[in-house]
């Protein structure tokens, strides 16, 4: 779950709030790692998923968000499957957490634009706002989230994967750049653009206009 709610205090609505990422568990070992993947060792594979599973999964489902109709698996599925044909390009194995990062970006980014290019063959309206099975979060805070994610899907897929590494995410600027294979100067743009579209439409929105007016990380 991206937001979550702190507690009420005197009846009040909670406050929405972007769950931590967890650190990437990169390291001393990821040198054996490369190593062992570029001898074609078995366990080194392994080990790059243990390593490194939880954190593309993670990248891959705040990207993609709610997207009921993509299939989770075969995503990551696809970003170790370019991992493992890449990574002889890495030279230093403290590179390795933002490289596989990246990789699940463009991998997300991928999915959203081949979606976007299936829409046509779809006779019937899809269900606007799906449920999200989520146990023990406040109904308030489900239907932001639900609603974040339905702004999120009319941002170009560039965007909307720029909007969520800076601010679901929480990486830093030269991060988010690195991710989307970008200079600095040119992720701000597209973040300013990205923001500027974002908070149009959830202004437009009765739940999330509320959430906007309060202000909160998700929405700067």
């Amino acid at each position: 779950m991206l937001l979550m709610a702190s507690g009420r205090t005197g009846g009040a609505r909670p406050r929405l709030r972007v769950v931590e990422p967890a650190q990437g568990r990169g390291g001393g070992d990821d040198a054996k790692v490369l190593e062992g993947l570029r001898r074609g060792e078995p366990w080194a594979r392994e080990a790059l998923f243990d390593r490194y599973g939880a954190l593309v999964e993670r990248t891959v489902r705040r990207i993609l968000g709610r997207e009921f109709h993509t299939d989770l698996a075969d995503v990551i599925h696809d970003c170790f499957v370019q991992a493992l044909e890449s990574l002889h390009r890495i030279r230093d194995p403290a590179a390795l957490p933002g490289y596989m990062r990246a990789i699940a970006a463009r991998t997300s980014c991928k999915s959203i634009r081949a979606r976007a290019a299936r829409r046509w063959l779809r006779f019937w309206e899809p269900q606007a706002i799906p449920d999200v099975p989520v146990r023990d979060v406040d109904p308030d805070v489900r239907d932001a989230y639900v609603r974040t994610y339905a702004v999120l899907d009319r941002l170009g897929a560039e965007a909307r994967v720029a909007f969520v590494l800076r601010h679901v995410e929480g990486l830093e600027l030269t991060e988010v750049g690195a991710a989307c294979g970008v200079s600095l100067a040119t992720i701000k743009r597209r973040l300013a653009r990205a923001e500027t579209r974002f908070a149009a439409a959830a202004s437009r929105d009765p739940v999330l206009r509320s959430w906007l007016a309060e202000g909160g990380r998700w929405t700067t």
